[in-house]
């Protein structure tokens, strides 16, 4: 019997939770229940007894957000479990920012037939009247971190966060390391390839300046004039490299994870981060510009999809698991008659361009001093309208 066909019926429902905490630098566990639960010899873990002092039910709801792409959120609430001698200790462990695992099944089953339904992020644990309150939330939580920590550790950029180039980035502007010696730190990782170099948009000979790659830096043997910008194939460059794809698994890896990423767009990408923007901020960046969003599953899988919208569901939920009249229109999006799509090209934005190039090329000038290039499309774009049969198109 599957675990959607068990949900169908009226049956008895276990659930087991794992709190992990901290004892000192060794990470164990805490295993609760809502009834007198025991592992079995081959389970993991093995013959534990999971004490039966979780009371109360625990919500979990995620949804995509109207623009479907980006952060898939996910809402989780707390848990209670009975003050006791045996839980009390829990308001004195290190338990905040700690992991929890919560799984459901049949009280009949074995552990390892159980289903995970959630892993979460401990919040905190609360004392009430007659119980404690453990408060959770998704792991999406731990990209909540600035994607950039490493800062320039002297000369005239001292303190100043070193920046991070992805993929094939055109016109970005480096940070000075020496005044003297008129370096620039254009990468915080070896970079590919340097393709183009500007003094206020007019093109630098190569004969001017030398380039290293590995670290991901620009020396000039003559004075620099105004804004100096360049076109660098970064960390990930080549053009078959430059996607969605690489650009959120090399930051998963980076974050320690593995990303589970299936059926993204393989349009090239350039991305140029020089603030303390959060890893949450940039994976949205990155999904919106291809339609994807992203979020951690249920066993704590960072997972990146497409949204297509439309095709066979993977589930169904009949009206006996639905409370009554709630299946009801949230909003109806109105039809868009034109929409405007912006291909960011320019990182630095030239408003003082060089007299050279705007009289001889304007074309290229006004490029330079525009961030992107603007598409409209003035065709009718059909609406979506939710109703309490499902989502069809207008």
């Amino acid at each position: 019997m599957s675990f959607i066909h068990w949900l169908l019926q009226e049956r008895p429902r276990q659930v087991l939770m794992e709190l992990d905490y901290d004892d000192g630098g060794t990470v164990r566990t805490y295993y609760l229940s809502n009834g007198a639960f025991v592992s079995g010899p081959t389970d993991t873990p093995a013959n534990m007894p999971y004490d039966p002092y979780l009371v109360g039910g625990i919500e979990f709801e995620r949804s995509l957000g109207e623009v479907f792409t980006g952060l898939s959120v996910s809402k989780v609430s707390d848990v209670s479990v009975i003050a006791n001698a045996d839980t009390l200790p829990l308001l004195s462990l290190a338990v905040y920012g700690r992991a929890i695992r919560v799984y459901l099944g049949d009280p009949s089953w074995v552990k390892s037939q159980f289903v995970q339904i959630i892993t979460g992020i401990c919040d905190g644990v609360l004392p009430e009247q007659t119980t404690l309150k453990i408060k959770f939330r998704d792991t999406a939580d731990r990209f909540l971190t600035p994607l950039l920590t490493e800062q320039v550790s002297a000369g005239v950029s001292s303190g100043q966060l070193k920046p991070l180039c992805l993929g094939r980035c055109f016109n970005i502007k480096p940070i000075l390391l020496d005044d003297a010696t008129h370096t620039y730190l254009f990468n915080s990782t070896p970079s590919q390839a340097v393709s183009a170099v500007r003094f206020n948009g007019a093109a630098v000979p190569g004969s001017y300046y030398s380039v290293d790659l590995a670290a991901s830096t620009i020396t000039f043997n003559v004075y620099p004039q105004g804004d100096v910008t360049m076109d660098v194939d970064g960390t990930v460059a080549t053009s078959w490299l430059s996607t969605a794809t690489t650009f959120i698994q090399w930051i998963a890896t980076r974050m320690g994870l593995s990303a589970d990423v299936v059926g993204l767009p393989s349009y090239q990408l350039g991305l140029y981060v020089t603030s303390n923007i959060s890893v949450y901020a940039v994976l949205d960046e990155i999904c919106a510009s291809v339609g994807a969003y992203w979020y951690f599953d249920r066993v704590g899988q960072f997972a990146v999809r497409v949204f297509n919208g439309f095709g066979a569901p993977a589930s169904e939920l009949t009206r006996d698991q639905t409370v009554s009249q709630s299946r009801k229109p949230r909003r109806i999006i109105n039809p868009l008659y034109e929409i405007k799509a912006v291909y960011k090209r320019n990182w630095t934005p030239l408003s003082s361009i060089a007299g050279s190039v705007h009289e001889n090329t304007p074309a290229f000038a006004k490029e330079l001093a525009s961030e992107g290039k603007e598409l409209t499309l003035s065709q009718p774009i059909k609406a979506l309208e939710t109703s309490p049969g499902g989502t069809h198109r207008k």
